[in-house]
C-alpha cells in the first residue's frame, strides 16, 4: 500500500506523515506548511516530502500585513488549490490519495476509475454543519456573520461526494456527516493522539485552590463566554480560572467582563504549558464546534478531569469517571459539574487518577498511528464502489 497525503499546515499532519513513512507506505507528503518556519523540518519523511507552500506563504504574508479579511480568505482558498495540483503526480503512483478537506477535488476527479482510493480528511464537522453552528452563534451574540468562503464550501461538499471515504477524528464529526447524508459505512473514525508525559504523573495540582484551566484559541468557536458565566457562579473561596492561548480578532467575549479570579496567560509552550497543566484542578473545553480538541488528550495525560461539550472529542472520557460531557452553549451544565468537583475533593482526586490512567489506556500517538494504518489498509483492500 502506497499513500500520497496532503495537508496545508503542521498540526497532527506531520505525525500522520511520519507514521506512514515509518510504516513504509508513504509515497509522498505534499505539505503547505511554510518552509521558513523554525518547525518546518521533517527528516523522518526525507525526500518524500514535497513542499507546496508557495501560495500558503503569500497567505501568511497577507495576515502579517493585516490585509483585508476578504483577501486573506481568498488566498487561503487558493493555497489549497495549489496543494491539490501538486498532489496529482504522486497520487497517480499511489494506492490511496488522502487529502485535506478543500485540497483534493481536482486530483480526486482525475483519479476516478483509476483504482486509487480517495479519502478526504475532515478535521472539523461537515462544512454545512460548521457554517450553520457558527451562523447561529454570531446571531446569538448580535454580530454579523462573515460567512464561509462560498466556493470552498461548494468544493468541500463536492469532495465529500467524490471521495471513497471520509476520515473523521471524533464521534461528533462522524455524526455531522451522517446527518448530511454520507453513508456511515464510508466514514473512518481515527481520534487524534497526544504526547504522554515521561514522568509517571508529575502533576503538582492546585492545592487548596480550585483552578480551572482552559487551553486553546480565544475565539467564538471555543465558547469561552459560557465558561465565564459558569465560573462566575461557582461558589468556592479560592477559585482561579487560567486561560491559555492566543486571541483571534473576534473572541466572543469582547462584550463581557472576565469574572474575578481569571488570568490570561497568553500562548504557552513546552515547560511553561506543562506547568500550567500540572497546576490545574480541572480542564474545561466549552467549544461549540471542535472537530477534536487535541488539548483533551493532553489534559488527561496530566491527570486533569475534563468538562467538555458533545461537539468536541467528548468520547475520549467516560461520563463521571474521567470527566463530563455537556451540551453546547450551556453555562448551567458547566457550572453544575464545576460545583460537583469543587465540592468533593475525594471525587476530584479519584477522577484525576482515572484521567491519568485513561491517557495510558488510550496510548497517545502510538495508538492513533496504528488505527490510521489499519483504516487505510482496510480501504485499500476494499472493492471499488
Amino acid at each position: 500500500m502506497l499513500v500520497t497525503y496532503n495537508a496545508p499546515n503542521r498540526a497532527h499532519h506531520y505525525a500522520y506523515a511520519t507514521a506512514l513513512a515509518k510504516a513504509g507506505c508513504l509515497r509522498a507528503f505534499v505539505s503547505g506548511f511554510s518552509r521558513f518556519s523554525p518547525r518546518a523540518a521533517l527528516p523522518e519523511v526525507g525526500e518524500k516530502l514535497i513542499r507546496a507552500d508557495q501560495a500558503q506563504n503569500v497567505y501568511l504574508a497577507s495576515l502579517a500585513l493585516r490585509m483585508p479579511a476578504s483577501v486573506s480568505t481568498e488566498l487561503a482558498y487558493l493555497s489549497k488549490i495549489w496543494l491539490d495540483r501538486m498532489s496529482l503526480k504522486p497520487a497517480r503512483e499511489s494506492d490511496i490519495f488522502l487529502f485535506y478537506s478543500g485540497a483534493g477535488l481536482g486530483t480526486a476527479r482525475r483519479l476516478r476509475g483509476s483504482g486509487v482510493k480517495r479519502i478526504v480528511e475532515a478535521v472539523n464537522s461537515h462544512v454545512l454543519v460548521q457554517e450553520r453552528i457558527m451562523r447561529e452563534e454570531y446571531e446569538r451574540l448580535g454580530l454579523r456573520f462573515p460567512g464561509f468562503h462560498g466556493r470552498e464550501v461548494k468544493r468541500r461538499v463536492a469532495e465529500y461526494g467524490e471521495a471513497d471515504a471520509v476520515l473523521c477524528p471524533s464521534a461528533f464529526v462522524r455524526r455531522s456527516f451522517i446527518e448530511e447524508g454520507i453513508p456511515a459505512e464510508r466514514i473512518l473514525l481515527v481520534p487524534y493522539g497526544f504526547p504522554l508525559p515521561a514522568a509517571a504523573n508529575g502533576r503538582g495540582g492546585a492545592g487548596e485552590v480550585f483552578r480551572v484551566l482552559y487551553v486553546g484559541q480565544i475565539s467564538i468557536r471555543k465558547g469561552l463566554r459560557y465558561l465565564f458565566e459558569a465560573f462566575a457562579k461557582l461558589d468556592h473561596p479560592r477559585k482561579e480560572l487560567w486561560i491559555v492561548g492566543p486571541r483571534t480578532d473576534v473572541t466572543g467575549i469582547d462584550d463581557v467582563t472576565a469574572p474575578a479570579g481569571t488570568s490570561f496567560l497568553g500562548t504557552l509552550k513546552g515547560a511553561e504549558l506543562a506547568a500550567a497543566y500540572e497546576k490545574g484542578s480541572v480542564f474545561v473545553l466549552p467549544s461549540i464546534e471542535d472537530g477534536f480538541g487535541l488539548v483533551l488528550g493532553e489534559a488527561l495525560s496530566y491527570g486533569l478531569p475534563i468538562i467538555t461539550t458533545v461537539n468536541s472529542g467528548a468520547e475520549l472520557v467516560k461520563e463521571g469517571v474521567e470527566g463530563f460531557a455537556v451540551p453546547i452553549r450551556d453555562a448551567d451544565a458547566i457550572h453544575e459539574k464545576l460545583e460537583i468537583l469543587a465540592g468533593d475533593r475525594g471525587l476530584l482526586d479519584r477522577m484525576s487518577s482515572a484521567a491519568f490512567d485513561r491517557s495510558k489506556e488510550i496510548g497517545g500517538w502510538a495508538s492513533t498511528e496504528r488505527m490510521l494504518a489499519e483504516a487505510l489498509s482496510e480501504v485499500s483492500q476494499s472493492p471499488p464502489p
